[in-house]
């Protein structure tokens, strides 16, 4: 790819859209859809192939494990920041082997989620989707609504559509506490009735309710994206999400390991105060 200056984007506001666009997790396919060559282009460009040749290592070495590749399948292209693999319990031992012959190490361990990493990439193993330990989706559920799908050419298993945007939502909800044009766009595109009646079955119509809410106000011009949920809601939406889900109370402990985390006191920031994630 050529590379060009700052002078060949002749949008005196592009580079505030490149910026907005980096913050809603749309960046690499804003500047392709645009056809913005620039510095910014081609860094992105190299992350998105680099990221591709991570995939294909980490999709051989998880070969004929029960596994599901989650936040992968997006309707719109985007650089993720890590690899987020749901992993049958039974086989994240032999997961993990694999991938430390692969050059990985493990970084993390948390009760439902193993971090390993190799060089500048991140591959996140997830027994259950958690938040601090907390469980918000059942993956015993998840792995009833999997199917393999070409990505840029490499066989995947991944969630249906009506799933994934289920599993995209909950994540921004619960998990991040901030919803994205990404996310929006994800929404606007796959949601569905069958979205719906997976929802029922997790116990996340909270979670359905509150992106729905605000996909509307992003119809309406009424909120801005990236939009961060306020504090009070969110920690209502936690607290409903805690009263109506098994999964979730009986896992509700794990926050006072969190707590004993030296990372606890940064997470918490960040939660609190980020724009995005």
């Amino acid at each position: 790819m050529n590379v060009y200056s700052v002078r060949d984007c002749v949008d005196e506001n592009i580079w505030g859209r490149i910026y907005i666009a980096s913050k809603n997790k749309v960046l690499l396919h804003f500047l392709r859809v645009a056809d913005i060559c620039s510095e910014t282009r081609f860094r992105e460009e190299a992350k998105y192939k680099r990221f591709l040749e991570y995939l294909r290592i980490v999709v051989e070495a998880l070969d004929g494990l029960n596994h599901v590749f989650i936040k992968l399948r997006k309707p719109v292209v985007y650089v993720p920041s890590d690899i987020d693999v749901l992993i049958d319990r039974r086989h994240v031992v032999e997961a993990i082997a694999r991938l430390v012959k692969k050059g990985f190490n493990v970084v993390v361990a948390e009760p439902y989620c193993v971090t390993m990493v190799r060089r500048d990439c991140v591959v996140d193993l997830y027994i259950y989707p958690t938040m601090g330990g907390v469980i918000y989706l059942d993956s015993e559920e998840l792995f009833r609504h999997v199917e393999y799908s070409l990505f840029n050419g490499i066989e995947v298993p991944v969630l249906r559509t009506y799933a994934e945007v289920l599993m995209t939502l909950a994540h921004a909800v619960y998990k991040e506490r901030v919803y994205t044009l990404n996310d929006y766009v994800t929404v606007k595109l796959w949601f569905s009735k069958k979205t719906l009646e997976l929802a029922e079955k997790l116990r996340c119509l909270d979670a359905v309710n509150k992106a729905l809410a605000m996909h509307r106000l992003v119809e309406k011009q009424s909120i801005v994206l990236p939009y961060r949920i306020p504090l009070a809601e969110w920690i209502d939406i936690l607290r409903s999400k805690i009263m109506r889900d098994e999964l979730s109370r009986a896992t509700l402990p794990n926050i006072l390991k969190t707590l004993r985390d030296r990372r606890f006191g940064r997470l918490i920031l960040s939660k609190l105060t980020r724009e995005t994630y």
